[in-house]
């Protein structure tokens, strides 16, 4: 998963940052057109119109920040018509589109034809939007600093599929039937009418929402675009480091005993671990923020220690928004028919990825053995902590040896926690919609999109799906339609609090071609 940043100084020098394969070069900002221009390039991208007939793409989103240190950092609005930003191979034909968006909070930028393999260097100039530049609203000038941020996304197109996986009932599954008929088909129609009353996707209401899902709840069936992996440990420093004291404070804060931005201290790990996030420069006491890095070791990890509130925190300021437990499954399983106890990779064969993993830390991190549904759980890492994102894919690994989804997703099961939007016994989260975050935070430093479960614990509206490194107990955890965190026990509380390692995170955003 590559994830990049580029910042630009108040005098003109560049820092580039680069995660994985994702790489996007140093960027140019016009005053007089309002425009940034830099180059982009990323591996194993793909398009095509067989089998799951999607493609990869990138998010990409600007921060500007008024000349000093000490302002705020805010997001750049773009323009919402797709005409006034553009693609350029620096060399050879042109593979790019660039795709608006009508919120202004960012472009997708994909192939634009059948094809697979590596993008070369491409020239991208965006536009900003005319009337509104920035959300919240800054002074602009030809001087300003810019961050140009990317993540890397897989369309999940849209169409019908099935919740469930026939399995007898039970408290973990959404299906009411002992077959694999039973399970439940989303089509269009459901969509449209809204699902209902919790009777009907789940085998007793206790395990749904205690309203019904109306049309406006995401249930899968429209098209939406996923982050490849989950959030990079270089993008929530980054996140971090966008943020005002105040709002650093915020993040920290869940630490028992409290850490504050004016000291050098941990926002997870600590002691030179591989998942450490730590306070590199401290800040001043509710004035100047502190500036977050991480270890060497973990530039291709996913970043651990995600509360529900970090997770919705860094989905607002990055323009996507969570996934609910329908979608998991969606882009899981696809259009297939389900098979009782299925693995995300669409089989029920598993192998635990052993701890004599390879390149520690680095690009190339892979555990030394082969196989089926090759994941990382039960504690296998030789240090108790994630594989750098997308281990165990290769140039010629099959869907079930790389642990993908249907779609090309990885890691979806193993390594790091999924967050969601679902669960019962209580939590009332039929609100919750489509909507995007929209960059900024709320007063109190959290997410503060309408709709969004603002809480965590027992019945917040919100639980983890897909297992993790430190699931230790059973393999029923990271399979597509387990639910045994749908309602939290105390001992799960932490995982919506963000105290495991283990629990990560991706956001999405809906789009339909």
């Amino acid at each position: 998963m590559k994830h990049f940043f580029l910042f630009i100084t108040c005098v003109f020098s560049f820092t580039i940052v680069k995660a994985n394969n994702l790489v996007i070069g140093a960027p140019t900002y016009d005053h007089v057109e309002k425009t940034i221009s830099f180059n982009i390039s990323w591996d194993n991208s793909w398009k095509i119109t067989t089998g799951p007939a999607n493609m990869d793409g990138v998010w990409v989103f600007v921060k500007r920040q008024a000349c000093s240190s000490t302002n705020i950092w805010s997001s750049a609005i773009l323009s919402t018509t797709s005409a006034d930003h553009s693609s350029v191979a620096v060399s050879g034909s042109n593979l790019l589109t660039v795709d608006a968006v009508a919120d202004g909070m960012g472009v997708y930028i994909r192939r634009t034809a059948s094809g697979t393999g590596n993008i070369s260097a491409h020239t991208i100039k965006l536009k900003f939007n005319s009337t509104l530049n920035t959300n919240p609203t800054i002074t602009t000038s030809l001087s300003d600093n810019f961050k140009v941020l990317g993540m890397e996304m897989v369309y999940v197109p849209q169409g019908g599929f099935y919740i469930g996986d026939g399995r007898p009932v039970n408290t973990s599954n959404f299906s009411n039937g002992d077959n694999v008929s039973s399970a439940l088909y989303i089509d269009e129609a459901k969509q449209t009418a809204g699902l209902g009353d919790a009777s009907v996707y789940t085998s007793n209401p206790i395990y749904g929402c205690p309203k019904r899902l109306p049309a406006t709840f995401p249930l899968g069936y429209n098209g939406f675009w996923c982050m490849k992996y989950e959030i990079s440990t270089v993008s929530f420093v980054e996140f971090l480091n966008t943020l005002t004291y105040d709002q650093q404070a915020v993040r920290l804060s869940k630490w028992n005993p409290v850490r504050y931005p004016n000291g050098i201290t941990y926002f997870s790990g600590g002691g030179g671990q591989k998942i450490e996030v730590y306070i590199q420069t401290a800040g001043t006491y509710n004035t100047i923020p502190a500036i977050f890095s991480y270890n060497v070791n973990e530039k291709y990890t996913p970043v651990g220690y995600l509360g529900w509130l970090d997770l919705t925190a860094f989905l607002d300021w990055s323009g996507l928004r969570p996934m609910t437990e329908f979608e998991f499954e969606k882009l899981c399983r696809g259009p297939l028919n389900p098979v009782a106890y299925e693995y995300p990779w669409g089989n029920t064969l598993i192998t635990k990825s052993n701890n004599n993993n390879s390149g520690n830390g680095t690009f190339s991190e892979k555990p030394s053995n082969l196989g089926e549904g090759l994941v990382l759980y039960a504690w296998e890492d030789v240090n108790w902590v994630p594989f750098r994102s997308g281990y165990a894919a290769t140039a010629t690994s099959t869907r079930s040896q790389a642990a993908a989804t249907y779609y090309g997703i990885l890691d979806i099961a193993g390594n790091m926690a999924e967050q969601v939007v679902g669960g019962g016994s209580g939590y009332d989260y039929s609100n919750f919609t489509t909507t995007n975050g929209d960059g900024v935070l709320g007063t109190n430093g959290n997410a503060n999109v309408t709709g969004w479960p603002t809480s965590y614990g027992i019945s917040a509206g919100n639980f983890v799906k897909g297992g993790s490194f430190d699931n230790a107990t059973t393999t029923a955890h990271l399979q597509v339609s387990d639910r045994t965190f749908y309602k939290y026990a105390s001992a799960t509380d932490n995982f919506s609090n963000g105290y495991y390692p283990s629990v990560g995170g991706r956001g999405i955003r809906s789009h339909t071609y």
